[in-house]
């Protein structure tokens, strides 16, 4: 592996992100999931069970598709993914039942998340940190390349949420026609 190949790998970038997890983690003693009641009224109506397969991987792996890559990764007993992600996609829709934490290292990304019955967007770039509490539905749009880490504050557990991951799968099937076009 060329030296500069391997300063711009995702698993060195995903080091420092593990420290500072692990560090941010202990000094917070976050509280234990939220039970499933949590969840606002306007969202559980929209809320679906992912296919089986949702957020079963192999670690360490590399998931890839038009959009980018999700390395999933593991060091000691801390799980996190890595996400490359492409301009102009979406990712996640979703609901967990522990807080998501995520880092971005490189790009910007637009965050929306559904507060109190309203979207609320917020823009993240390089070197932001960002909390989305548990039972909240959330949607990434990637303003240009990104690549950020992300974890969660307990197991890994999720609800599709139908307005957020119906434009999480349109974005996929538009990234998948681009790529057939380029090809």
């Amino acid at each position: 592996m060329q030296l500069s190949s391997l300063l711009t790998s995702p698993l060195l970038l995903a080091l420092p992100v593990a420290f500072l997890a692990g560090r941010w983690s202990a000094a917070n003693k976050l509280p234990p999931p939220i039970k499933l009641g949590r969840v606002e009224p306007d969202v559980v109506r929209h809320l679906y069970s992912p296919p089986a397969a949702h957020g079963v991987v192999s670690i360490p792996s590399v998931v890839r598709d038009a959009r980018g890559a999700v390395h999933n990764l593991m060091i000691g007993s801390f799980r996190f993914n890595v996400l490359e992600t492409r301009a102009g996609v979406a990712r996640s829709g979703d609901v967990h039942r522990s807080d998501q934490l995520d880092f971005v290292f490189k790009g910007r990304v637009s965050v929306t998340t559904r507060e109190g019955g309203v979207d609320v967007t917020r823009n993240y770039g390089a070197g932001d940190f960002l909390v989305i509490p548990a039972f909240v539905p959330h949607i990434f749009r990637f303003l240009n390349e990104t690549v950020m880490a992300e974890w969660w504050s307990g197991p890994f557990e999720a609800r599709y949420y139908r307005p957020y991951r119906a434009e999480v799968d349109g974005s996929l099937q538009r990234a998948r026609g681009a790529t057939q076009l380029r090809e």
